[in-house]
Protein backbone atom coordinates (compact mmCIF):
# COMPACT_ATOMS: atom_id res chain seq x y z
CA UNK A 1 0.00 0.00 0.00
CA UNK A 2 2.49 2.62 1.10
CA UNK A 3 4.72 0.98 -2.32
CA UNK A 4 1.28 2.70 -4.80
CA UNK A 5 1.09 5.68 -2.43
CA UNK A 6 4.54 6.89 -3.14
CA UNK A 7 4.52 5.58 -6.73
CA UNK A 8 1.12 7.82 -7.57
CA UNK A 9 2.99 10.54 -5.27
CA UNK A 10 6.15 10.44 -7.41
CA UNK A 11 4.52 9.95 -11.14
CA UNK A 12 2.27 13.25 -9.67
CA UNK A 13 5.21 15.32 -9.25
CA UNK A 14 6.91 14.45 -12.37
CA UNK A 15 3.59 15.38 -14.22
CA UNK A 16 3.11 18.33 -12.18
CA UNK A 17 7.26 19.15 -13.02
CA UNK A 18 7.05 18.24 -16.70
CA UNK A 19 6.67 21.24 -19.37
CA UNK A 20 3.90 21.37 -21.67
CA UNK A 21 3.68 19.16 -24.67
CA UNK A 22 4.45 21.40 -27.88
CA UNK A 23 1.20 22.85 -29.32
CA UNK A 24 -0.15 20.63 -32.13
CA UNK A 25 -1.39 21.57 -35.85
CA UNK A 26 -4.51 20.56 -35.07
CA UNK A 27 -5.41 22.99 -32.47
CA UNK A 28 -4.03 25.97 -34.82
CA UNK A 29 -5.88 24.75 -37.85
CA UNK A 30 -9.00 24.89 -35.60
CA UNK A 31 -8.00 28.64 -34.51
CA UNK A 32 -7.46 29.58 -37.74
CA UNK A 33 -10.83 28.11 -39.30
CA UNK A 34 -12.65 30.45 -36.46
CA UNK A 35 -10.64 33.28 -37.45
CA UNK A 36 -8.54 33.50 -34.70
CA UNK A 37 -5.76 34.09 -36.15
CA UNK A 38 -3.23 35.82 -33.98
CA UNK A 39 -3.96 32.58 -31.26
CA UNK A 40 -3.33 30.32 -34.58
CA UNK A 41 0.27 32.13 -35.13
CA UNK A 42 0.93 31.75 -31.78
CA UNK A 43 0.42 27.58 -31.84
CA UNK A 44 1.89 27.40 -34.80
CA UNK A 45 5.25 29.28 -33.27
CA UNK A 46 5.26 27.26 -30.72
CA UNK A 47 5.02 23.87 -32.68
CA UNK A 48 7.42 25.42 -34.81
CA UNK A 49 9.91 25.71 -31.43
CA UNK A 50 9.94 22.04 -31.80
CA UNK A 51 9.12 20.70 -35.62
CA UNK A 52 11.31 23.60 -36.75
CA UNK A 53 11.60 21.70 -40.22
CA UNK A 54 8.07 21.22 -40.42
CA UNK A 55 6.71 22.58 -43.67
CA UNK A 56 3.10 21.81 -42.90
CA UNK A 57 3.67 24.60 -39.98
CA UNK A 58 5.40 26.81 -41.55
CA UNK A 59 2.69 26.64 -44.08
CA UNK A 60 0.15 27.53 -41.15
CA UNK A 61 1.66 29.86 -39.59
CA UNK A 62 2.33 31.72 -43.00
CA UNK A 63 -1.16 31.23 -43.79
CA UNK A 64 -1.98 32.97 -40.32
CA UNK A 65 -0.12 35.72 -40.25
CA UNK A 66 -1.46 36.87 -43.99
CA UNK A 67 -4.78 36.72 -42.83
CA UNK A 68 -3.63 39.06 -39.89
CA UNK A 69 -1.55 41.10 -41.98
CA UNK A 70 -5.18 41.62 -43.84
CA UNK A 71 -6.89 42.39 -40.98
CA UNK A 72 -4.71 44.24 -38.64
CA UNK A 73 -4.02 47.49 -38.26
CA UNK A 74 -2.02 49.87 -40.64
CA UNK A 75 0.65 49.73 -37.95
CA UNK A 76 1.04 46.19 -37.38
CA UNK A 77 -0.14 44.99 -40.96
CA UNK A 78 3.28 45.13 -42.42
CA UNK A 79 5.06 43.48 -39.58
CA UNK A 80 2.39 40.44 -39.91
CA UNK A 81 2.47 40.43 -44.16
CA UNK A 82 6.67 40.31 -43.69
CA UNK A 83 6.40 36.93 -40.92
CA UNK A 84 3.95 35.96 -43.53
CA UNK A 85 6.37 36.01 -46.09
CA UNK A 86 8.94 34.67 -43.75
CA UNK A 87 7.06 31.14 -43.11
CA UNK A 88 5.19 30.61 -46.60
CA UNK A 89 8.97 30.71 -48.26
CA UNK A 90 10.32 28.61 -45.66
CA UNK A 91 7.05 25.62 -46.26
CA UNK A 92 7.86 25.97 -50.31
CA UNK A 93 12.02 25.75 -49.51
CA UNK A 94 11.57 23.13 -47.01
CA UNK A 95 8.66 20.97 -49.15
CA UNK A 96 9.25 22.59 -53.36
CA UNK A 97 7.22 20.50 -55.09
CA UNK A 98 4.01 21.22 -53.01
CA UNK A 99 1.46 23.04 -55.50
CA UNK A 100 -0.39 24.08 -52.53
CA UNK A 101 2.45 26.00 -50.82
CA UNK A 102 3.47 27.30 -53.99
CA UNK A 103 0.01 28.20 -54.97
CA UNK A 104 -0.65 30.19 -51.45
CA UNK A 105 2.73 31.90 -51.51
CA UNK A 106 1.72 33.23 -55.31
CA UNK A 107 -1.63 34.28 -54.01
CA UNK A 108 -0.03 36.16 -51.24
CA UNK A 109 2.65 37.81 -53.63
CA UNK A 110 0.17 38.92 -55.28
CA UNK A 111 -2.22 40.18 -52.97
CA UNK A 112 0.34 42.19 -51.02
CA UNK A 113 3.23 43.91 -53.19
CA UNK A 114 1.90 47.24 -50.71
CA UNK A 115 4.05 45.54 -47.76
CA UNK A 116 7.14 45.04 -49.88
CA UNK A 117 8.82 45.65 -53.36
CA UNK A 118 9.46 42.76 -55.40
CA UNK A 119 6.87 40.74 -54.71
CA UNK A 120 5.38 40.57 -58.17
CA UNK A 121 8.41 40.10 -59.55
CA UNK A 122 8.96 36.92 -57.17
CA UNK A 123 4.82 35.72 -57.91
CA UNK A 124 5.94 36.04 -61.28
CA UNK A 125 9.35 33.56 -60.88
CA UNK A 126 6.74 31.43 -58.87
CA UNK A 127 4.33 31.37 -61.56
CA UNK A 128 7.23 29.83 -63.81
CA UNK A 129 7.05 26.72 -61.24
CA UNK A 130 3.47 26.10 -61.14
CA UNK A 131 4.08 25.82 -65.05
CA UNK A 132 1.61 26.59 -68.10
CA UNK A 133 -1.94 27.07 -67.64
CA UNK A 134 -4.25 28.21 -70.35
CA UNK A 135 -4.65 31.97 -70.12
CA UNK A 136 -8.40 32.09 -68.89
CA UNK A 137 -9.79 34.72 -66.49
CA UNK A 138 -8.87 32.87 -63.39
CA UNK A 139 -5.80 31.48 -64.36
CA UNK A 140 -2.60 32.79 -62.52
CA UNK A 141 -0.90 34.37 -65.20
CA UNK A 142 -4.29 36.29 -66.17
CA UNK A 143 -3.91 37.53 -62.40
CA UNK A 144 -0.35 38.33 -62.80
CA UNK A 145 -1.14 40.63 -65.23
CA UNK A 146 -4.34 42.50 -63.65
CA UNK A 147 -2.49 42.87 -60.55
CA UNK A 148 0.75 44.60 -63.10
CA UNK A 149 -1.95 46.63 -63.99
CA UNK A 150 -3.61 47.78 -60.76
CA UNK A 151 -0.33 47.99 -58.90
CA UNK A 152 1.36 51.10 -61.12
CA UNK A 153 0.81 54.63 -61.28
CA UNK A 154 0.94 57.64 -59.30
CA UNK A 155 -2.39 56.33 -56.89
CA UNK A 156 -0.80 53.31 -56.40
CA UNK A 157 2.54 55.01 -55.59
CA UNK A 158 0.92 57.75 -53.10
CA UNK A 159 -1.17 54.69 -51.12
CA UNK A 160 1.90 52.57 -51.05
CA UNK A 161 3.81 55.06 -48.99
CA UNK A 162 0.82 56.04 -46.76
CA UNK A 163 0.92 52.53 -45.93
CA UNK A 164 4.59 52.19 -45.46
CA UNK A 165 4.73 55.73 -43.17
CA UNK A 166 1.61 53.45 -40.96
CA UNK A 167 4.26 50.92 -40.57
CA UNK A 168 6.87 53.02 -39.65
CA UNK A 169 4.53 54.86 -36.95
CA UNK A 170 3.68 50.93 -35.83
CA UNK A 171 7.45 50.11 -35.26
CA UNK A 172 8.00 53.11 -33.32
CA UNK A 173 4.52 52.69 -31.17
CA UNK A 174 4.96 49.45 -29.33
Amino acid sequence: MRFASALFLISWVVLAESKPEPASQSDGESLFRTCQFKAAARKFEEALLALQNSASLHFWAGRSYARLAEVASPLSARRNARKAQIHLEAAVKLEPANRQYLAELFEFYLGSPEWFDGGLDRAAILLERIGPDDGGPATPSKRLTDARNEFRGAGWSIQKGVLRLGAVIGRLVP
